[in-house]
C-alpha cells in the first residue's frame, strides 16, 4: 500500500490533474464507482487507484491491469471531490481518425468554455441519440475531471474528437443539414419541419456564440422562442431544447 505522497506513482498520477499534461502523456482521470465501471466497460482503463478503505471490489473484478492501493489521506490528495468514493482510473486517450461521412447525428461545439456545460452537452447528446461529438479548436478540453463527472460516462458512448479546424471540417460535410442558433436567425425552431437526412447542430462559446465564420456556412440558423424577461439561455439548455426538437422531428 503507497503511504506517502512522494512516491512516483502518486507524482505521476498528480500530473494528470492538469490538462496540460493529459495532452502532453495521452492520459486522463476518471474517479468514481459510476465513472470506472462507464471507463471498464469502453476498455481505456490502465490501472485503478483503490483507497485503503475501498470494499467494492466487485467493480473491477474482470480488471487484468494493475490495481493499486493507497493510505485514505493519498486518495484524497490525488481526488478532485470534496468526499471521494476511494476508487479512480487512469485511462488512456484512444486516437481516432475522423471520417465524417460515418456518422448522421453530428454535435458541433465552437470555443465552448466552461467544462461543466461541455460535460452537460456531451451527455444531453448521449440522450438525444447523437453520434458523434466534434470539439473545434479553443474548446475546453474533453479529458478535465470536472467535464468527465458532468458527462456521467457518456462521453464513452459517442465518438468524441477534439481540436479540430471546424471551417474546414464544415466545408466537408456537403451531405449534412447544419444547424446553429443565431440572433441573426429569421426563424424560430418551432418553425422547422420536414427534417430528414444527416444532421449537424452547432454551439459556440457561453459568451460570443458561435463565430461569424463558422455562422456563415451554416445553412439553417435559428432562434429559440423565449417570452419570459430573460435575455439569454444558458448554452448547455440551448442545446438541449435544440437537440430534443431536432431529434423528434427527424424522418
Amino acid at each position: 500500500m503507497i503511504t506517502s505522497v512522494e512516491n512516483k506513482k502518486i507524482k505521476d498520477i498528480q500530473k494528470l490533474k492538469e490538462n496540460k499534461n493529459i495532452k502532453k502523456l495521452g492520459k486522463y482521470l476518471v474517479e468514481g464507482k459510476h465513472l470506472v465501471e462507464e471507463a471498464l466497460e469502453a476498455n481505456v482503463v490502465e490501472e485503478i487507484i483503490v483507497s485503503e478503505n475501498f470494499e467494492d471490489y466487485n467493480i473491477v473484478d474482470t480488471f487484468d491491469g494493475d490495481l493499486i492501493k493507497v493510505a485514505d489521506s493519498i486518495m484524497k490528495s490525488i481526488s478532485d471531490t470534496i468526499t471521494t468514493q476511494g476508487i479512480i482510473a487512469v485511462c488512456s486517450i484512444n486516437k481516432k481518425e475522423l471520417d465524417i461521412n460515418k456518422y448522421s447525428k453530428v454535435l458541433i461545439l465552437d470555443k465552448i468554455q466552461d467544462p461543466g456545460n461541455l460535460g452537460t452537452i456531451i451527455r444531453t447528446a448521449d440522450a438525444f441519440d447523437f453520434d458523434c461529438i466534434i470539439l473545434g479548436k479553443g474548446t475546453t478540453s474533453l479529458y478535465g475531471q470536472k467535464v468527465i463527472r458532468s458527462t456521467q460516462g457518456s462521453n464513452f458512448h459517442i465518438d468524441c474528437f477534439d481540436n479540430i479546424d471546424l471551417s474546414e471540417l464544415i466545408d466537408e460535410m456537403n451531405d449534412f443539414n447544419i444547424f446553429a442558433t443565431s440572433l441573426k436567425a429569421d426563424k424560430y425552431i418551432e418553425q422547422l419541419d420536414d427534417i430528414t437526412g444527416k444532421v449537424a447542430v452547432v454551439f459556440g462559446n457561453e459568451g460570443a456564440g458561435v463565430s461569424e465564420e463558422i455562422l456563415s456556412k451554416v445553412n439553417n440558423l435559428l432562434k429559440i422562442s423565449m417570452p419570459g424577461r430573460a435575455e439569454s439561455l444558458n448554452v448547455s439548455i440551448a442545446a438541449g431544447i435544440v437537440m430534443h426538437y431536432i431529434s423528434i422531428n427527424l424522418k
